[in-house]
């Protein structure tokens, strides 16, 4: 199985771990590593688009009965709290009104 992620490049918790790996088998002492050439700001936004579409195929989407069901207890919230908002608001009118 490849540390890969699309596009070939590395996620960067697999640089993380690939570093501390690297630290471990060495007895603690950082090797140096070569300077890498700057990259450009173009490969950057594709390698962003390349690991945002990579974590978006590992999203575990809800099927159509959990949307259905979390759309009806959201709107049933609303209902209560605008039913309670609504209650509350009438009776402060009322004791304003009492009150002027």
């Amino acid at each position: 199985m490849s540390d890969a992620g699309a596009g070939g490049q590395e996620f960067p918790e697999r640089e993380f771990e690939r570093a501390v790996d690297d630290l471990e088998r060495s007895g603690g002492e950082r090797r140096p590593q070569a300077a890498a050439e700057p990259e450009h700001h173009g490969n950057r936004v594709i390698g962003f688009l390349r690991a945002s579409w990579a974590e978006l195929q590992r999203v575990q989407w809800p099927d159509r009965r959990q949307v259905v069901q979390a759309t009806a207890v959201v709107i049933g919230f609303v209902a209560v709290a605008g039913a309670y908002l609504g209650l509350a608001d009438l009776v402060a009118k009322e004791i304003v009104e009492q009150i002027i």
